[in-house]
């Protein structure tokens, strides 16, 4: 297994990385935006599994350069390290497309339950299902301010 030495003078060992396409890449993010399920830290959690530990698609080092840069900056975590890995895969077009990807599902099901609401809204079972939401999601502070 091929060696490099890191920044900070430690040799570590470097496993080779797989070729994958910029259109794999950008559909593993649409299928993670559609289909993840989790926090931001779930979704990040992930992404490391899968990129860079099964498929092998990204180095460590690049996934936590993200992860760093992520968490530094004001926003969505998951979407800026989504974005940032595409930019490392893809330069801009990458970023682009993989950002596009991840974001778009979740605006998408946001403007069809919107429509949804708007159109049946006055029906009691869509009223309760929107109440049902509404309660667990004021809840969820209080019961962070619990523990």
């Amino acid at each position: 297994m091929p060696t490099f030495e890191t920044s900070n003078g430690a040799v570590a060992e470097s496993a080779a990385l797989e070729a994958c396409s910029l259109t794999d890449f950008v559909l593993y993010f649409l299928r993670l935006g559609t289909l993840g399920f989790g926090g931001p830290i779930a979704l990040a959690g992930y992404m490391q599994r899968d990129l860079v530990e099964q498929r092998r698609w990204l180095s460590k080092q690049d996934y936590v350069e993200g992860l760093a840069l992520a968490q530094l900056a004001p926003g969505p975590l998951a979407a800026q390290l989504a974005i940032y890995l595409g930019w490392v895969r893809g330069g801009v077009l990458g970023a682009t497309w993989v950002g596009l990807a991840f974001v778009l599902p979740s605006f998408v099901m946001v403007l069809v339950l919107s429509v949804l609401y708007l159109r049946f809204g006055g029906l009691p079972w869509m009223r309760e299902a929107f109440y049902g939401i509404g309660a667990d999601d004021s809840r969820a502070p209080a019961d962070g301010d619990r523990r």
